[in-house]
């Protein structure tokens, strides 16, 4: 007689497999941040991965801009059962350290990398003169927060998750919203390729995690929808070009 799953039980297996899939598996901080020696024609770019990852995450997209000669920092920093303020600190330091020296400076986030870019410069853009600092991108970041965060919020892995996790959601707590529009040359890339798993959970076009609405600001320079979903974006190809042609030339192709 086959076994009969009662209906709750149904329902918790895949919210559960929606929230691991959320929290792109318990990616750690496993290496350190080390200041460079720079030439005077040297471009650094400061890459920042998502949450629940490490600068690992980010090798591929590294190796893509390192063979267009940018110098790259990928930040390496913890972000599970972190608070807010622990991964700010963490982050800035780091960047504190990448940028020492360097002649230009541009920065490339992937979902959470984005919003951490975005606090660093909002605390910090007095480090940089108009010719020191160069373009920034930001590539699937919920610069609005995110629905599904929304949803979750309550469950139990999102408590494991910790106050970073949670300042994804939508609205006037997420950190999104909190941090200042910039003066600056801003690009935004999002994905348009959505997950059957977390589709209900959003009404217009997303890459499974986050919405393509919500990565828009208003004083972004330039905008680009490519089809892929969240967690590929910084192996997709496509996304890497564009990021690389915003850099050498403030708008995407």
């Amino acid at each position: 007689m086959p076994k009969v799953i009662p209906k709750v039980m149904s329902k918790t297996i895949p919210i559960a497999f929606i929230l691991l899939v959320f929290l792109n598996m318990l990616g750690c901080a496993n290496s350190d941040v080390h200041t460079a020696t720079y030439q005077p024609d040297d471009e650094l770019v400061v890459l920042a991965h998502g949450l629940g990852r490490s600068d690992w995450a980010m090798w591929r997209f590294a190796q893509r801009l390192e063979n267009a000669n940018y110098k790259v920092c990928r930040l390496d920093y913890a972000t599970i059962g972190e608070s807010v303020d622990t991964v700010l600190t963490q982050t800035t330091a780091q960047i504190d350290s990448c940028i020492l020296h360097a002649p230009k400076v541009h920065f490339v986030g992937h979902s959470l990398g984005g919003l951490v870019i975005r606090a660093y410069l909002q605390q910090n853009i007095h480090k940089f003169s108009n010719a020191s600092l160069g373009e920034v991108v930001l590539i699937g970041t919920p610069n609005h927060g995110s629905e599904l965060t929304d949803h979750l919020n309550d469950s139990w892995l999102m408590a494991i998750g910790g106050g970073i996790s949670r300042a994804l959601v939508t609205g006037s707590n997420g950190l999104g919203n909190q941090l200042e529009e910039l003066d600056i040359n801003l690009g935004i890339i999002a994905g348009t390729k959505p997950s059957n798993l977390t589709s209900e959970y959003f009404i217009g076009p997303n890459d499974g995690l986050v919405s393509v609405e919500s990565t828009k600001l208003k004083s972004m320079s330039d905008f680009i929808a490519i089809e892929v979903g969240h967690s590929q974006m910084r192996y997709n190809l496509e996304v890497a070009e564009q990021t690389i042609y915003f850099l050498q030339r403030g708008a995407f192709k």
